[in-house]
């Protein structure tokens, strides 16, 4: 870990708990993305939240009311500064209510970044800044270890998102070959899943049709899939989101069952 402490001098900002550094294989896009994305906050790092309520969101940021795992509330607010490539978490009320972190983007090459995150924590006693800093910078690499498979997961699909005609429109597995549930699958440069709900087989995208999170996840009893990243549901038989939202699968491959295999067309 990567963390910066300096006493503060009198030019600076005296609630200032230091800095922590890191590079990130990712780009710009999906940094900002990762940023305004405050929905995937209670999934993937239930560590340190358990529920989230949106009060605003947009091109600008975000406002919500969150839940730590010790049960208690913060409203947090997130505001984006594209031209000065940062943003600005502020805690408006809460634990740590005050508490600002600026984190600086500079891009060193197309899928690469580095941040500068500076920690502002009012009202510490100045021999306790150094402890929670250094504690700050632990949370906050904790949370970009989680973030990182995620936005790398997200680029490598959008990558594979080349348009142009299918060059296998059929796909024929054989019974023998399959030995491990869910079984990945390619068809037409698409990435599928083969499974069985309820003793029969299903076929369903390999990722969320959300934002492409990985959707191998053991199916529950009731025929769902659960993507990690957002929380998202969806049913392998009709494709239909059941957790609410407002997307549902695309067009997938045909299924049919024979003597000694599967077989997959359009």
């Amino acid at each position: 870990m990567r963390y910066l402490y300096s006493p503060p001098n009198k030019d600076s900002r005296l609630d200032h708990m230091g800095t922590y550094a890191r590079t990130l294989p990712v780009s710009l896009d999906r940094m900002y993305e990762n940023a305004l994305d405050w929905e995937h906050l209670p999934h993937l790092h239930d560590s340190s939240f358990t529920d989230i309520e949106c009060l605003d969101a947009g091109g600008w940021g975000w406002r919500a009311r969150v839940k730590d795992p010790r049960g208690r509330d913060s409203l947090l607010e997130l505001r984006l500064d594209r031209d000065c490539r940062r943003w600005i978490t502020r805690n408006i009320e809460g634990p740590s209510q005050g508490a600002e972190i600026w984190t600086h983007v500079f891009v060193t090459a197309p899928h690469q970044l580095d941040l500068v995150i500076d920690f502002f924590v009012p009202g510490v006693d100045p021999t306790a800044r150094e402890k929670v800093g250094r504690a700050y910078a632990g949370a906050y690499e904790r949370l970009y270890d989680e973030d990182v498979e995620m936005m790398t997961e997200r680029q490598r699909q959008l990558d594979k998102r080349v348009d142009g005609p299918r060059d296998q429109d059929t796909l024929f597995i054989p019974l023998p070959d399959i030995e491990d549930l869910p079984l990945r699958v390619n068809l037409s440069q698409r990435e599928f899943l083969l499974n069985q709900s309820g003793g029969q087989w299903v076929v369903y995208p390999a990722a969320c049709p959300h934002q492409m999170g990985p959707l191998d996840g053991e199916l529950s009893p009731e025929g769902e899939v659960r993507c990690p990243w957002h929380g998202y549901t969806f049913s392998v038989i009709t494709g239909e989101c059941t957790s609410g939202a407002s997307c549902r699968f695309g067009r997938v491959p045909n299924l049919a069952v024979q003597d000694d295999g599967l077989m997959l067309s359009w």
